[in-house]
C-alpha cells in the first residue's frame, strides 16, 4: 500500500487505546467483493445501471458477452457474438455496441432483452476492435499490426471509413468522456512511445484537434476526464501523474495521484480509478492530494488491462483482475468508493494520570485523502464523551477546542478537551466523527489510564561535614508532566548512637517538587539520611538516600613492647596506650608472627593509666598492633610494633691441644703438625635458605687484619656449619681470631641475623713436647 503525501499525526504525542480505523458497521463499504466470472478470459466491460446490467467481453476464443446482475451474479450469456472484444453503450443506454473483430463487424444488442438487433459490417480485414461513443456517433478503431485507422456508424446505419485522414501503426484504441459529448481520443503504441490523437465530433464529422507522441512505452490504457479537457494515460513500467491537454496534448498541471498500471477509468463526477501497483487498484480525486480508497487483492493475480468501470452514480467500483498468465478472470465490486476512510488517533501529554492530575487529550485524524483547498478542518462534526465512576453512562464534552491543520502534525485539524482525572477508577473517551463530504464516519474509545506511580528522586548531599556543625541534604522529585502538590518527605536518620536508625523529622515539598533537610549532626562517622516521600492523595511512595561522613578527632594511640629484641621461647609484654576518647576505652591487641596470619591477642577496655597489657610467647619475628574502633566524637586508629628473635648461637674449635692466656685473653693453641684447625657453629632457630660466613682476622703492626671470609653458605639441616682451614697457612706463634655470621633468608625472614663471639686462637710450630 503506497503512502499518502501527507504526514499523519504522529508527533511526540501517545497513541491511546485501540487501533479501529473505521467507525462500526462501516468496514464493509471499504471492501470489494470478488467473484469469479464463467469465461476463460477478459478484453472489456461496461456498467449498465438503468438496466441492472453489466456486460463483459471476453475477446479472441469465446462466443458470447457475458451479462450479470450489478453485483456480479445471476450469469448468462448473450450468444452469437463470437469474439467479441470492445464495448460501448449508446448515449441514450438502449443499445450495447460489441466489435467482432473476427466478423469484421460490430453488433448492436439490445439492452432491454439482451438480444442482437442488428450487425454493422466493416468491411473485410477491418477487425474492429474498441468502441467509442461521441458527438452522437459510433467510432471504432479497426486494422491490424502495420496498419490501422478509425472508422464511423452513424445513426442511420451508414459505416464511413476511414474517418481520420492521418495514418496508425495498428488499430487505435479510443475512448471519450463517461458522459456523452464530442470529445474522442485515440492512441496507439509505437515502439517506445505511444501515438495520440485527440479529435471533437459532431455527427459523422471527425476534427483534429491535437497529435502528439508522448513517452509512453508500454501503452495499457487511458480515459478522457469527465470535462473532457485531459487524458489520464496508464503506463506500468512509467507511472506518471501528468494531466495531458486534449486541446493540445501538453502536459497541465497533474492528477492527485499518479496513473498506475492496467487500466484507468474515469466516474461522471471526475473520480479516476487505476491500478494500485501490481496487485491492486485504487480511486482517487482528479485533482488534489491523496487518494480514497485502495483495493489489494495480492500477488500473483494482477489488474486486467481496460479491467475498470464506474457505475453512473459513484457508488461503485468494479475492477476485473486475472491471472499471471491472463486467465481465471474475477470480478471485484468496490462500493463507496469515492469515499475515505478516516483514522482517529487519541492523543495525551499525560500517560499515565494519577488521580486527581490535571490532563489534556488531543483527538486527531488520519485519512489517505488530504483536505481541500481552503479548508482548515476535517469536515464534519466531532462529539468527544468522557466516561468515569463519576459518569459510567458518559458526559458529553461541549466545548472543545479546535486546532486548525498544520503540517507535518494534525494534519486534519484536532480537537482538544482538558480536565482533572478521577480519584479512582478508570477515564474514557469516545470519539465520534459524522464523516462528511468524502471522508466516511469513524468512532473510537481511547482509554487513559490512571493508576498511582512513583516520581523519581534524586538528593544532593555534602559528602563530608564537620560534627557540630550546620548542614544541609536538598532534594527533588520529578514527576513525567505537571502534578498534583501532595505529600510530605519523612526522613530517618542512621549513625553510630543509632544503628537502628530513628525519625528525625518530616519535610514539606514545594510546588516545584524540591524540599530542603537541615541538621547539625552531633556523633561522628557516617550519617545516613534514608527521605521517603509518602505519595500523599495520588502517587506511590518512593525513597532514596545520602551518606555524609562526619568528621572526628584523632585519638592518641601506641603500642610498645618491653624490649626491641627476644630469644626463642621469651615471653613479650605487650603494652597499649589510648589517650582521650568520648565513650568508647575499648582496645584490641593483635599478634601477627612472620609469615603467619594476625591474630587476635586481646581484647578489652584500658585500665585507668589508658593502658591494656598482654602476654606473648614469641618464636619468630612478629609484629603487634593495637585497634580503637572509634566513638562517637574520635575516630579509629591502628598502631604497630615489632619485635625481633635473635637466634641463638653455638661455637666450638676442633682440636685444639691446649689453652694459653696472653694478657686477659684465652687463645686456643694449635700446633702446626695437626694439619688443619677446625671452627664450628649452631644456629637455633635457623630457616632454610639461611646462611652463614665466617671471618678470620690476624693481629699484626699493632691491628687486627681480615684474613680470609667464607661468602655466605647454607646450613646444614640441623642448623650446624663447620669451618676448616691448613695449619701451615698461619704464621708461627702469631695471633688470630675467629667468629661467624648468620643471615635469615631476604624474603620472610622469621629472625634478625647474629654474629657469634670471636674465639681467639694461636699456631706453634712443630710437635707439642
Amino acid at each position: 500500500m503506497k503512502l499518502a503525501r501527507f504526514s499523519p499525526p504522529t508527533a511526540a504525542a501517545l497513541l491511546l487505546g485501540l487501533t479501529t480505523v473505521i467507525g462500526p458497521g462501516a468496514l464493509d463499504s471499504y471492501a470489494a467483493s470478488a467473484v469469479p466470472l464463467p469465461i476463460a478470459h477478459f478484453a472489456h466491460m461496461v456498467v449498465d445501471a438503468p438496466h441492472g446490467h453489466l456486460f463483459i467481453s471476453g475477446g479472441a476464443g469465446t462466443d458470447g458477452i457475458l451479462v450479470t446482475d450489478l453485483d456480479g451474479g445471476n450469469p448468462t450469456m448473450i450468444s452469437g457474438e463470437p469474439g467479441a472484444t470492445g464495448l460501448a453503450l449508446s448515449d441514450d443506454g438502449s443499445a450495447l455496441y460489441a466489435a467482432l473483430p473476427d466478423q469484421d463487424a460490430i453488433a448492436a444488442i439490445s439492452t432491454e432483452n439482451l438480444t442482437e438487433s442488428t450487425r454493422y459490417a466493416t468491411g473485410a480485414g477491418t477487425h474492429p476492435d474498441s468502441l467509442a461513443v461521441a458527438g452522437g456517433t459510433l467510432w471504432f478503431g479497426y486494422g491490424t499490426a502495420g496498419a490501422g485507422g478509425i472508422g464511423a456508424v452513424d445513426g442511420s446505419g451508414k459505416v464511413t471509413l476511414p474517418q481520420d485522414s492521418g495514418t496508425w501503426a495498428a488499430p487505435p484504441a479510443l475512448a471519450t468522456t463517461p458522459t456523452p459529448s464530442g470529445v474522442l481520443a485515440a492512441a496507439v503504441q509505437t515502439g517506445d512511445t505511444s501515438a495520440f490523437v485527440t479529435y471533437q465530433a459532431e455527427g459523422d464529422a471527425l476534427t483534429r484537434q491535437a497529435a502528439k507522441t508522448l513517452p509512453v512505452p508500454d501503452l495499457s490504457d487511458f480515459a478522457v476526464t469527465a470535462d473532457g479537457l485531459h487524458l489520464a494515460v496508464s503506463s506500468p513500467a512509467y507511472p506518471r501523474d501528468d494531466r495531458y491537454r486534449t486541446s493540445d496534448l501538453a502536459a497541465d498541471g497533474r492528477f492527485a495521484m499518479p496513473v498506475g498500471p492496467g487500466a484507468v477509468a474515469v466516474a461522471p463526477d471526475g473520480t479516476v480509478a487505476d491500478g494500485e501497483g501490481n496487485y491492486g487498484f485504487e480511486a482517487f480525486p482528479e485533482t488534489g492530494e491523496g487518494y480514497y480508497n485502495e483495493y489489494d487483492y495480492g500477488y500473483p493475480l494482477r489488474l486486467a488491462a481496460h479491467g475498470l468501470a464506474w457505475a453512473p452514480d459513484g457508488s461503485r467500483l468494479y475492477a476485473v483482475d486475472v491471472d499471471g498468465s491472463g486467465g481465471t478472470p474475477t470480478l471485484r465490486t468496490a462500493r463507496n468508493p469515492e469515499t475515505a476512510w478516516v483514522r482517529l488517533n487519541g492523543r495525551s501529554t499525560t500517560t499515565p494520570l494519577a488521580p486527581g492530575e490535571a490532563y489534556s487529550f488531543q483527538a486527531g485524524f488520519d485519512s489517505p485523502l488530504s483536505l481541500g483547498a481552503g479548508e482548515s478542518m476535517i469536515p464534519g462534526t466531532v462529539r468527544v464523551t468522557r466516561y468515569d465512576d463519576a459518569d459510567p453512562d458518559g458526559v458529553l464534552i461541549p466545548n472543545t477546542t479546535t486546532t486548525p491543520a498544520r503540517v507535518p502534525v494534525d494534519f486534519f485539524g484536532s480537537y482538544h478537551v482538558s480536565g482533572t482525572a478521577p480519584r479512582s477508577g478508570p477515564l474514557s473517551f469516545r470519539v465520534d466523527y459524522s464523516g462528511s463530504g468524502h471522508y466516511g464516519p469513524a468512532g473510537q474509545t481511547f482509554d487513559v489510564p490512571v493508576a498511582k506511580y512513583a516520581p523519581t528522586m534524586t538528593l544532593t548531599a555534602p559528602s563530608a561535614g564537620d560534627r557540630a556543625a550546620p548542614m544541609t541534604v536538598t532534594g527533588q522529585l520529578t514527576w513525567p508532566h505537571a502534578h498534583v502538590t501532595t505529600g510530605a518527605v519523612h526522613v530517618v536518620k542512621t549513625d553510630l548512637a543509632h544503628a537502628s536508625g530513628y525519625s528525625v523529622g518530616t519535610v514539606p515539598v514545594a510546588a516545584d517538587g524540591s524540599f530542603a533537610f537541615h541538621d547539625t549532626p552531633q556523633v561522628g562517622g557516617a550519617n545516613s539520611y534514608a527521605f521517603t516521600y509518602d505519595g500523599g492523595t495520588s502517587y506511590l511512595p518512593v525513597t532514596a538516600s545520602a551518606k555524609v561522613q562526619v568528621s572526628r578527632a584523632t585519638p592518641s594511640l601506641s603500642v610498645t613492647t618491653d624490649a626491641k629484641s627476644y630469644h626463642s621461647g621469651a615471653t613479650v609484654e605487650v603494652t597499649a596506650h589510648l589517650g582521650t576518647t568520648y565513650n568508647s576505652r575499648l582496645v584490641t591487641l593483635y599478634d601477627q608472627p612472620a609469615g603467619k596470619p594476625r591474630t587476635q591477642l586481646k581484647s578489652g577496655k584500658v585500665d585507668a593509666h589508658g593502658n591494656l597489657v598482654a602476654y606473648f610467647k614469641v618464636d619468630r619475628n612478629t609484629v603487634f598492633s593495637a585497634a580503637f574502633a572509634g566513638d562517637y566524637h574520635y575516630a579509629p586508629r591502628t598502631a604497630t610494633t615489632s619485635a625481633t628473635l635473635t637466634p641463638t648461637v653455638r661455637t666450638a674449635m676442633q682440636w685444639p691441644l691446649t689453652t694459653t692466656r696472653i694478657g686477659s685473653t684465652t687463645y686456643q693453641v694449635f700446633y702446626k703438625s695437626e694439619v688443619n684447625m677446625g671452627f664450628n657453629l649452631q644456629i637455633t632457630p635457623h630457616q632454610s635458605g639461611g646462611c652463614t660466613t665466617v671471618y678470620l682476622e690476624h693481629y699484626y703492626s699493632g691491628a687486627w687484619h681480615q684474613v680470609t671470609s667464607q661468602s655466605c653458605v647454607p646450613l646444614y639441616s640441623d642448623g650446624w656449619y663447620g669451618y676448616g682451614r691448613d695449619l701451615k697457612l698461619f704464621a708461627s706463634n702469631d695471633h688470630y681470631r675467629i667468629r661467624g655470621h648468620y643471615t635469615p633468608p631476604a624474603q620472610g625472614a622469621q629472625t634478625a641475623s647474629v654474629w657469634s663471639h670471636w674465639t681467639y686462637l694461636t699456631v706453634r710450630p712443630g710437635r707439642p713436647s
